[in-house]
């Protein structure tokens, strides 16, 4: 029971530790309060959602979105191919590269399921090093231009988890 406890707070620990430097210089002086209504909002309407499952192809697409968006040690030019909207989280993208912490981080995707023709449903893990980190995400991706990529609500959400109050650019 101890030991749970113990690796708890260790994973919460390095959890944080990522997403802050996630977010490190990522700041602007505009407010923005709406990181934890995103992260309702999602939740939300995920829930009453009437998601179908994906097809194998829509699968393996949304999958390589997130194993390449959230692969610590990818280079940016080719994370940011798989972020809706990457020119908006330029700054954001470029403070994860500068942190060595954020360098550990990767995502495995447990379901993929399709709401609409340009929208899609993700259960995932964002794993620090080997272990899940945050277990049991709930995400979207969405097609953009022929492509499957990571929803930027999706990844404005994560960033919310690090509870900074700093506003960030593209959320």
């Amino acid at each position: 029971m101890r030991n749970q406890i113990v690796r708890r707070a260790l994973t919460a620990g390095a959890c944080a530790a990522v997403l802050v430097g996630l977010v490190a210089g990522c700041s602007d002086d505009s407010s923005d309060s709406s990181s934890s209504s995103t992260a309702a909002a999602t939740s939300s309407a995920m829930a009453s959602s009437t998601a179908a499952a994906a097809d194998p192809a829509v699968t393996e697409a949304v999958t390589t979105a997130y194993e390449t968006f959230f692969d610590g040690k990818a280079p940016i030019e080719e994370r940011s191919k798989y972020v809706e909207n990457s020119a908006v989280f330029g700054p954001v993208l470029q403070g994860m590269t500068a942190n060595p912490q954020a360098a550990g981080t990767s995502a495995t995707v447990k379901e993929v399921t399709l709401e609409s023709p340009d929208k899609a449903l993700v259960t995932w893990d964002l794993n620090v090093g080997d272990s899940p980190g945050l277990p049991d995400q709930s995400g979207e991706a969405v097609l953009v231009d022929g492509t499957w990529v990571v929803a930027g609500v999706t990844f404005c959400t994560i960033l919310a988890v690090q509870g900074s109050g700093a506003a960030v650019p593209g959320c």
